[in-house]
């Protein structure tokens, strides 16, 4: 299996609209973002792939789609690979304070300190879940790519650094260990 983060967005498009909170999920790729996907569909590591999976987020979907025709692979959309939230409502407008709060605290999680006690936000514990729940869905296929985003990829391999966009990061998935033993090693 393979994580790939989606490529560089463009946000200046749902900005320029007013958009606010989650409403900036529905910005497309940059230029630049397409032609990192573009240039990653030639990796020998993403050929194999029966099939891939994508969060429904613009800027993943629009890479997974890329790489899906590219590919000539299917694609599938799993609402559940989606970004983390800093806010559980989605609809609920956050400020620049909880924003903040919620990043130092995903952070702190991801070099493994307990979560801060506040369930305003998304725990590392939680991302890791929801996202393991979608992948044990699909063990029946050889392999898949899972188009996603950097947090999702960090809180599921337990890689604590920066993802690149447009960068594929390898994973062995065993959906009992998984779920038994907590991040599996890259």
């Amino acid at each position: 299996m393979y994580f790939v983060r989606h490529g560089e967005a463009n946000y200046d498009v749902v900005r320029e609209r007013g958009a606010k909170g989650w409403s900036s999920s529905f910005a497309p790729l940059s230029e630049r973002g397409r032609l990192q996907i573009d240039a990653i569909a030639g990796d020998y590591r993403l050929q194999e792939a029966s099939a891939l999976l994508t969060s429904s987020y613009a800027r993943a979907l629009e890479s997974a789609a890329r790489l899906s025709r590219l590919l000539d692979k299917e694609l599938f959309v799993e609402y559940d690979l989606h970004e983390w939230l800093p806010h559980r409502d989605s609809l609920t407008e956050f400020s620049a304070e909880l924003l903040e709060a919620a990043r130092i605290d995903m952070r702190k999680q991801l070099a493994g300190a307990e979560p801060a006690g506040t369930n305003a936000w998304e725990s590392v514990n939680d991302v890791r879940e929801r996202t393991l729940n979608v992948l044990s869905r699909y063990v029946h296929l050889q392999s898949v790519v899972v188009v996603t985003h950097a947090v999702v990829i960090n809180a599921v391999t337990g890689l604590n650094r920066n993802i690149e966009n447009a960068e594929i990061v390898p994973f062995e998935f065993d959906p009992r260990a998984a779920m038994e033993h907590g991040p599996l090693a890259v």
